[in-house]
């Protein structure tokens, strides 16, 4: 096995301090999992690329059906939860 010369394992060493040091001073955070939130605009452009909204509808109106003796305000708070089984567009606002 070769030895390491003195002069080599400072330089890795030195690389390697540098490379963690750089890593741990940026400042801005990873955004590999960030979220957004969703504006008006964002939910429109997004519910327009869908295509689907006619289906959402119909879905909405079927929930109240199948939920017909429940009061409005329980029915609503029902379908703000609910999101639609192809896309997963939320069917919130749709009541």
């Amino acid at each position: 096995m070769d030895s390491i010369s003195r002069r080599r394992l400072m330089t890795v060493l030195a690389g390697s301090a540098l490379g963690v040091g750089a890593s741990l001073a940026s400042t801005q955070p990873a955004m590999a999992f960030s979220q957004d939130i969703t504006t008006v605009r964002l939910r429109a452009l997004h519910q327009n690329a869908c295509g689907a909204t006619a289906s959402h509808r119909e879905l909405v109106e079927e929930v109240n059906q199948t939920l017909g003796d429940m009061p409005l305000q329980e029915r609503q708070a029902v379908i703000a939860k609910l999101t639609c089984p192809i896309c997963g567009c939320p069917l919130a606002g749709l009541f």
